[in-house]
């Protein structure tokens, strides 16, 4: 047996350590944020728990309650996570009848001709589906940020229609600063222009479980289109996503 927990210890130090690594690689490209903190911060934690519980919890009863307290926690935190990870793997299979108008969901633009990674991949994935799908149509959506020079929805408009897409196809929602209000306004877009309430939403992996809800509550009937994520980034935007579902569950919760 104690043999057993040596060895359990020792694999679950080294998942902490290639966390910790994981979470980390955003810095490559420059990336760094609440997401990588989060990450960081849980693994360092789990590391330090393996490290001293034994000999936290032999000593005196503050301390053998203290990390006893901190383990159950950190073990419901990390089920919490598992939860909210499942969740946004089964967002992505619903696959949307063909001919169903979509929706590219803002991100960071960095002038009209310029937009972020994230952004670009969701506008070239839309293009995709807008090519297979003549007969759709497109909502664009994000306003100005205060640190953009334009709204995202135009930089899209802008990238969708150099990309060949017709402009008669392209429906502009420039007032949202939130995923909430890209649906909210979105859905005044749709209902002004006879685009019915099926809609595809064009976005990240890890966002499209929390946009399929909100465009939900929009009154939609929403599907997922996956746009692709740069993997190094990738540990940023999951461990940010984590935050966001959890505050947006707490909300759920307590304020409606």
């Amino acid at each position: 047996m104690k043999r057993l927990r040596s060895i359990l210890k020792g694999i679950g130090m080294g998942l902490c350590v290639l966390g910790f690594l994981w979470f980390l690689m955003p810095l490559l490209k420059g990336g760094t944020g609440i997401g990588m903190m989060l990450g960081v911060a849980v693994c360092v934690l789990g590391f330090l728990l393996l490290l001293g519980y034994r000999l936290l919890s032999r000593k005196g009863s503050w301390q053998r309650i203290a990390v006893r307290v901190v383990s159950v926690c950190y073990v419901l935190g990390l089920c919490w996570c598992g939860y909210l990870t499942i969740l946004m793997s089964s967002a992505q299979s619903r696959v949307p009848p063909p001919g169903t108008n979509v929706m590219v969901l803002g991100s960071q633009v960095y002038g009209i001709e310029k937009m972020g990674v994230s952004l670009t991949k969701r506008v070239e994935r839309a293009r995709e589906y807008l090519a297979q799908n003549p007969v759709a149509n497109c909502i664009v959506t994000g306003g100005q940020g205060s640190n953009e020079p334009c709204a995202e929805a135009e930089a899209e408009r802008h990238a969708l229609i150099q990309m060949g897409v017709s402009e008669a196809r392209i429906f502009v929602e420039d007032r949202s600063s939130n995923t909430r209000e890209n649906m909210v306004f979105s859905r005044i877009v749709a209902e002004e222009n006879g685009l019915g309430t099926e809609i595809v939403i064009v976005t990240q992996s890890f966002h499209m479980y929390r946009a399929l809800m909100l465009a939900e509550n929009a009154g939609f009937n929403p599907y997922a289109l996956v746009a692709d994520t740069d993997p190094v980034l990738f540990p940023l935007y999951y461990g940010r996503e984590l935050l966001s579902l959890t505050k947006w569950n707490l909300e759920q919760l307590f304020l409606e």
